[in-house]
């Protein structure tokens, strides 16, 4: 176990040194697209009322976080595979899932910057308190893990970077539109909302949006397994595929 321990902090040092420049830069892109959904879609909306407010501050952690998942780390390690980065570490004598576990924390820790300012600048501008609950972090953490990992998955199943680049495309514009994570799932056609039911995200924003406010999750225990469920499923299929390739 020491070793795994000794290996998950270098790993950890590595990915901060090799990033760092990029996660800075990625931290403050976060920033302000945080900020800039949450006041920009009052443009849109100009008579917000207090629900939709609260939809809108309340969706930003997790549209912060599942957009670093399933875009900006699959595009990276796209990135690593094409420069050969990815093939040197893995010929180096690690565990891979601990190179796993260590990326993986790197990426939540980025994302609390623009998902603590959007929260704060979003409740000051729309004039309503939060009441964060300590589930809070483990919640953030989950999400976090389970959007990385899926996005880890596609990186790795998929050989073309090309063809990586525009799934995560479409994932953006999935996630942005077609998403209930800043708006009720009741919104959607019947048809969707069968597709939402089985799928994390809105699972992954009520999840969060009961851990910042009074608001009330239809079925925590539920919204809590299929999330779990995805990131373990996820999580297995990516160490499988890290193990196997050589």
């Amino acid at each position: 176990m020491r070793i795994y321990i000794k290996q998950y902090f270098l790993l950890l040092k590595w990915q901060l040194l090799k990033l760092r420049i990029v996660v800075p830069l990625f931290a403050l892109v976060q920033i302000m697209m945080g900020i800039g959904f949450i006041v920009g879609l009052g443009f849109f909306v100009p008579d917000i009322d207090p629900s939709t407010a609260l939809f809108f501050v309340t969706g930003a952690p997790t549209l912060i976080t599942v957009t670093v998942g399933l875009v900006l780390v699959p595009q990276l390690i796209a990135e690593d595979k094409s420069s050969g980065s990815l093939t040197y570490i893995w010929s180096l004598p690690i565990s891979r899932i601990t190179y796993l576990f260590a990326d993986l924390t790197v990426w939540f820790f980025s994302t609390l910057p623009g998902v603590v300012l959007a929260l704060v600048v979003g409740s000051w501008h729309y004039g309503f308190s939060l009441s964060i609950s300590w589930m809070i972090l483990p919640v953030m953490l989950l999400v976090s893990i389970t959007a990385s990992c899926l996005g880890y998955t596609v990186a790795h199943f998929i050989e073309k970077p090309q063809i990586i680049s525009l799934i995560t495309q479409l994932y953006l514009f999935v996630v942005l539109l077609f998403s209930p994570i800043n708006y009720p799932l009741e919104r959607l056609p019947n048809w969707l909302q069968r597709v939402h039911e089985i799928f994390p995200l809105t699972y992954m924003a009520d999840l969060v949006r009961g851990s910042l406010t009074t608001y009330e999750v239809a079925s925590p225990a539920k919204a809590l397994l299929i999330v779990i469920t995805w990131m373990l499923v996820s999580f297995v299929s990516v160490s499988v595929v890290v193990k196997r390739r050589k």
